[in-house]
């Protein structure tokens, strides 16, 4: 078995990585009309890609993402 040394700066810093994950990941899950669990890889990067595609035609106030 192995061990990771985990620095507090890494550890902050995905904490905040997941957390800022869970906001979208809720809004792909709703709009799939299943689980966060259940989501594919394919499904996440379309959604990635159509709320991209939104940001481009809309500006950042249609997307969903705020970046």
């Amino acid at each position: 078995m192995w061990s990771i040394e985990l620095d507090a700066s890494f550890e902050n810093f995905f904490t905040n990585l997941v957390v800022a994950s869970l906001l979208p990941l809720r809004q792909m899950a709703t709009e799939a009309e299943r689980a966060i669990e259940q989501l594919t890889v394919q499904q996440v990067v379309a959604w990635l890609v159509k709320d991209g595609k939104i940001r481009t035609e809309q500006g950042n106030d249609g997307a969903f993402l705020d970046l």
